[in-house]
């Protein structure tokens, strides 16, 4: 699957549960993590991370690799890890090192600073 526009990652957010300030910074996350390409693997040597989230099979066993390539089923997964850390972004690395405000759109609303936590996605 080709990569997926900042536009077409925020429908699959939406779906998922992501609304207000929240989905700009699930969007941005997602572009931060997976550059919006929904095959993208990473951390390789850390449990494999999946997608646009880089939802971790590690630590997220209820999901195949197969299922996570799917925009939709890791963006569902994405809601659930957030919703989990009690509507909190801090289970993405990019989020607590920041990385994700590069990928903001213009003139977001006010977005909180990353807290530290000790956790993967």
């Amino acid at each position: 699957m080709a990569k997926l526009s900042r536009s077409e990652i925020a429908g699959y957010a939406v779906q998922a549960g992501f609304s207000g300030q929240d989905l700009d910074i699930a969007v941005a996350i997602a572009l931060a993590e997976s550059g919006g390409d929904p095959d993208v693997l990473g951390d390789l040597s850390l449990g494999i991370s999946v997608g646009l989230w880089q939802v971790n099979l590690r630590w997220h066993p209820e999901y195949t690799e197969a299922e996570l390539r799917d925009p939709q089923t890791n963006a569902n997964a994405a809601y659930k890890i957030y919703s989990a850390a009690h509507h909190s972004f801090t289970p993405w690395s990019t989020y607590k090192s920041s990385a994700y405000l590069t990928h903001l759109p213009p003139n977001p609303a006010a977005v909180p600073p990353a807290e530290p936590q000790d956790s993967d996605s």
